[in-house]
C-alpha cells in the first residue's frame, strides 16, 4: 500500500479494456464499492466506479473515465484511496 498525502493508496485493479461504450472494464484486485474514484500512480483521478460485475470470487469494476485520451491507460494500474485513521 503506498502512502500519499495523508492518503493511503491501494491497489484496485489493472485496466484491461477501453469499450465501445466509453468505459473501463477493470480486472479487480480488492474491493472497491460503486462511486469510488480511482487514481493513477501520481494521484490523479481517472475514473469513477459506475458497476461492478462477474463473479464474486473474481469480480470487475466498470469505470467512467475522466481523463482525455483513456485508451493510453489500458493496461495500467489503478488504485482507490482511504484516508489514513489517526
Amino acid at each position: 500500500m503506498a502512502q500519499e498525502k495523508g492518503w493511503m493508496m491501494k491497489k484496485a485493479g489493472k485496466i484491461l479494456h477501453y469499450t465501445k461504450y466509453k468505459v473501463f472494464v477493470i480486472e479487480a484486485d480488492s474491493k472497491v464499492i460503486p462511486n469510488t474514484y480511482l487514481i493513477d500512480d501520481r494521484g490523479r483521478k481517472i475514473g469513477l466506479v459506475v458497476d461492478v460485475i462477474g463473479p464474486v470470487s473474481k469480480p470487475y469494476l466498470v469505470v467512467k473515465p475522466l481523463i482525455k485520451d483513456p485508451e493510453k491507460y489500458v493496461g495500467k494500474e489503478v488504485y482507490y484511496t482511504r484516508e489514513k485513521r489517526k
